[in-house]
């Protein structure tokens, strides 16, 4: 740690937001918290057949998740989106990141050839400044994997949070474009919560009808309507 960062440690201590236990500059999980934080231990949700039942899936193969969408993370994906508090980004990315190193341990896990995260249309880009997956996934996967443009959305629909299951996928009918080469290739698509799966399985679906020979659904958190 340099001069600077000491003083700006010792002048802006920062602490574990889970068990206040005080932290290095820039984290906001504390090591432990981050190791014993509950979450789902399948490497694939899809052999679940609950998983299959909420979230009747038809173009992506594999489902990875962090857990329901409860507090703490509920609160902070919340504070995160729509206030801007960027340092619970920050929180959450750790707890991705050691859920991966996890699941990745497991004898059947394979890493994706691409990571590529659902892409904001441009109007809903302009408003909230940043795409929030962008920054919650590109921390928490290895660089050389992630490709942050891949996937493009040059349609405005309507907001997803406003709809039910079956208007979300109608609405999201045709709204995603691949622009980069994914022939036979395993991508891995990356969102923040799943709530139906119209999202992901919308995108993956244009990522299947470019060449993809597998498709993954990576998301923070579940939630069924």
């Amino acid at each position: 740690m340099d001069a600077l960062s000491h003083l700006r440690s010792w002048l802006f201590p920062q602490y574990c937001k889970l068990c206040s236990q005080s932290l290095p500059m820039g984290a906001q999980l504390c090591q432990h918290c981050c190791a014993t934080f509950s979450t789902f231990n399948e490497p694939d949700l899809l052999v679940r057949a609950d998983i299959q039942r909420l979230f009747p899936l038809r173009y992506v193969d594999h489902l990875v998740a962090l857990q329901w969408y409860q507090p703490p993370v509920s609160t902070w994906l919340k504070q995160y989106k729509y206030a801007h508090q960027l340092h619970y980004q920050v929180a959450v990315s750790q707890l991705l990141q050691q859920h991966l190193y996890t699941l990745s341990r497991a004898d059947n896990w394979q890493w994706p050839d691409s990571i590529v995260p659902i892409p904001l249309a441009h109007p809903r880009l302009v408003w909230r400044g940043f795409n929030q997956c962008v920054l919650l996934w590109q921390q928490a996967v290895p660089q050389g994997l992630f490709v942050a443009n891949a996937l493009a959305r040059p349609l405005s629909t309507k907001q997803q949070a406003k709809l039910g299951a079956r208007s979300r996928r109608k609405n999201l009918a045709n709204a995603f474009t691949v622009r980069m080469r994914v022939q036979d290739m395993h991508i891995a698509i990356v969102d923040d919560v799943m709530t139906t799966g119209a999202t992901v399985d919308s995108a993956a679906r244009k990522l299947k009808e470019a060449g993809a020979k597998e498709v993954s659904a990576w998301v923070v958190c579940l939630t069924a309507k």
